[in-house]
């Protein structure tokens, strides 16, 4: 087995989802459901998946695992194999339009695609493997049509969902998936440079003052700066949800209740899809800190 083709997935933290996916793939389900992890290790593990269904040398293994040595493996591997379908929520329209490539936008359109697609068999011996990506509740026509389409049953194909958590995704779609949960970026792991962010945003979430002004200095933050927060306010959380919160940012998320903490996730990720779209950073920040302000208060009201 070539161990550097999916290299995102390479860590033996993942062996035992690999075992997973090779008995599933003796029966496949029609939806798969990634979640947890990092983007890439996510889209590696779907395109591990894609292969356990597709490699005509899966069956013959002692596990059932893909070679990832043979030539539709290294397809898959690179997203160029033909029975392999990528779409993702995040791209726009004119983007695609403008600069088309194997990962698609996901829209109606696309949908409607997709359903005249599924009317066909594969090209290959395998399984038509679909990668859904990007999906928010913030494009739900497109998601319940995409419903529709997951309700007829296709032989030849599988979907894969990918997301963060689960709950950036419809109810019903995640009602209707195989869920497997990757291990999730190691929370303990501090960022010392973001410190006096972190105090800030603590401080802000606490009594509403100081955080908008550090982000309206002029220059005072960028993408980058702002991505790096954002996976800051994840990992507290995270060190929240298993009950080993640190430091003045864990503590300030620690005052959310169950349904606080799953609203903070959601919008921790729609706050990363609006960078991705090219909103301003500070922008971005000041929205983000404005409703944890808010659903703050409201969990401290409630008590």
């Amino acid at each position: 087995m070539n161990a550097t083709l999916l290299p995102a997935v390479a860590d033996p933290a993942f062996d035992r989802l690999k075992a997973v996916l090779d008995r599933l793939g003796e029966a496949p389900p029609q939806v798969l459901l990634l979640e947890g992890g990092n983007e890439e290790q996510r889209l590696d593990l779907a395109r591990y998946w894609a292969a356990r269904c597709n490699c005509l040398q899966a069956a013959g293994r002692e596990k059932g695992s893909p070679c990832l040595a043979c030539p539709v493996c290294l397809q898959i591997a690179s997203g160029e194999y033909l029975d392999l379908a990528a779409y993702d929520g995040r791209i726009s329209n004119r983007e695609d339009e403008e600069n088309p490539g194997l990962v698609r936008s996901f829209n109606m359109e696309r949908v409607r695609e997709l359903k005249s697609c599924l009317r066909d068999a594969p090209h290959g011996q395998g399984r038509r493997v679909v990668l859904l990506m990007g999906l928010s509740l913030n494009r739900e026509e497109a998601a319940n049509a995409l419903l529709k389409v997951l309700e007829e049953p296709s032989p030849g194909t599988v979907f894969v969902l990918l997301a963060a958590q689960r709950e950036q995704l419809l109810p019903t779609l995640v009602s209707r998936s195989f869920c497997l949960t990757l291990p999730w970026p190691d929370s303990r792991t501090r960022d010392a440079t973001l410190a006096p962010w972190e105090e800030a945003l603590a401080a802000f979430l606490r009594d509403g003052q100081a955080f908008l002004d550090k982000t309206a200095a002029r220059g005072a933050v960028d993408a980058a700066l702002a991505g790096r927060l954002l996976l800051a306010c994840q990992k507290a959380l995270s060190r929240v949800l298993a009950g080993e919160a640190e430091g003045p940012l864990d503590a300030a998320l620690a005052a959310l209740d169950a349904r606080g903490r799953a609203v903070c996730c959601r919008w921790l990720a729609e706050a990363q899809d609006m960078l991705r779209y090219g909103v301003t950073p500070a922008r971005v920040l000041e929205a983000l800190a404005a409703r944890l302000f808010v659903l703050r208060q409201e969990a401290a009201q409630a008590h």
